[in-house]
Formats: C-alpha cells, sequence, structure tokens
C-alpha cells in the first residue's frame, strides 16, 4: 500500500501480485476506474475525481458538455455520468455509481476554449461555460432535456459567466449551421431577439436539423431556425417553468 501511494495516485497494471490488488480494491483502500488501472489515495487519503483522473490520462483534452456546466455551477443539478473530449476512443472510467466516457473530436481540440482549473483542490481541464454549451448544442446525443438547457442559458446569462457575444463567436468560430440554429433558437427563446450572425450560418442550406438529435420524434417545425422540434416552442417555454 505504501509503495502505491508512492509512486500514485494512477498506475497502469502496477508490478504487484493480482490477489494483493484484488484485496485491496474490495477493501476500498485503492480504486479501480479501468481494467489494468489502478488509482491510489494521496498522502492524506484523498481520491482523484473522474474528471481529474481523465486529465492525468489526457491532458490535450478536456471535460466538456453537461457535466462541465455542472462544475461552472450553472446549474444545481448533479450528474453521475461525464464527458471529456479527446483525440481517440479510450475506454471508459468508472468510480461506485459514477462514469466518464471519453468522446473521440480531434478535431475539435485544435480551437477549442478550454483550460486546466483547480476543482476541489485537483487539476481539471475543463471547457469554458460557452465552449461546453456549444458542445452540447452540436452534439444533442449527450446533452440534457431542451428545458434544463434554457434553465443553464438563464442562470448562465444572470450570474455573467456566460454572455451572447461569447457564445456568437464561438458559434461564427465552428461554423456549424447545426449549431447556429439550435444556439440561435436557445437564445430567442431567452431573450427574445434574434441573433442575425447565427441566422445566416443556419440559412446557408435548405435542408433541416432535429433540436434533439436522429431518434426523436418531431411534432413541429420552425422555419426560421430550420429546425425540427420534439413539441411546440410553447410547450418547451412551459416546461421551464415547471
Amino acid at each position: 500500500m505504501a509503495w502505491l501511494v508512492d509512486n500514485g495516485p494512477l498506475l497502469e497494471k502496477p508490478e504487484l501480485p493480482p490477489w494483493i490488488l484484488h484485496e485491496l480494491v474490495k477493501g476500498g483502500r485503492i480504486a479501480r476506474p479501468r481494467r489494468g488501472l489502478y488509482l491510489a489515495p494521496s498522502r492524506s487519503g484523498e481520491m482523484l475525481s473522474l474528471p481529474a483522473i481523465a486529465t492525468e490520462l489526457e491532458p490535450r483534452g478536456y471535460l466538456s458538455f453537461y457535466g462541465a456546466l455542472v462544475l461552472h455551477n450553472l446549474t444545481d443539478q448533479e450528474t453521475a455520468t461525464w464527458q471529456y473530449v479527446s483525440a481517440k476512443r479510450l475506454r471508459p472510467l468508472r468510480l461506485g455509481q459514477a462514469r466518464l466516457e471519453f468522446v473521440p473530436w480531434p478535431s475539435r481540440l485544435r480551437t477549442a476554449k478550454a483550460k486546466v482549473q483547480r476543482v476541489n483542490g485537483r487539476r481539471v481541464r475543463i471547457a469554458s461555460p460557452a465552449q461546453a454549451l456549444c458542445d452540447v448544442l452540436e452534439a444533442p446525443t449527450l446533452a440534457p432535456n431542451w428545458p434544463e438547457l434554457l434553465h443553464v442559458l438563464h442562470a448562465g446569462l444572470a450570474l455573467r459567466r456566460i454572455s451572447v457575444a461569447r457564445l456568437r463567436a464561438r458559434a461564427v468560430a465552428i461554423n456549424s449551421p447545426a449549431l447556429a440554429r439550435r444556439l440561435g433558437l436557445l437564445l430567442e427563446m431567452e431573450t427574445g431577439s434574434v441573433e442575425r450572425t447565427l441566422l445566416e450560418i443556419a440559412q446557408r442550406s435548405n435542408d433541416w436539423t432535429r433540436l434533439a438529435g436522429l431518434g426523436t420524434r418531431v411534432r413541429d417545425r420552425d422555419a426560421r431556425w430550420r429546425l425540427e422540434l420534439p413539441r411546440p416552442r410553447a410547450e418547451l417555454l412551459a416546461a421551464v417553468r415547471e
């Protein structure tokens, strides 16, 4: 145990008898986030969180999507599932009921706004609030429900941790019609204003984009943003107020 602590906190296939590692994991003295990878506590007995482990394993990647919004305190909800943008596909990590998935997105790593921050005293590379929200909107299968995204945007604007200008700048840099459509509708529903720059990107083609991604039922359409909606605008807004 002393050797593990001295050489930790992360150890890939440590040269110890498997039965010793098994007993230490079983007794809760160390953890096994995935096969062959072991997590030892610090000298004070603290263990790394899944986002901190991912940062140690993939320092060029970054925590994003809903988990990053949770860490930025833009929602009072918790999450047991984290997503970490990486250069390649890696096996997921698990600690207890919590799980971290690596999302291979090498093109996004080159331009993403992310930096290392201290979260509970540990280093975590995390997307900016604007980057995390844009990532969520561009990959809606990893997103919470739409009313929760409206809650996040409202909180971010109220706390001045997100601004319309930063969101617009991120969307323009990414230059994706699907992102411009979803973000444009989100901002319009929150602020009542139409972002003309996003609208130009959104109307660059005549195809349609599903608000919540593939596999969702389409019940309405928004012609301005060329979006297929799972329910009418009024119902989406009503769900936010509930």
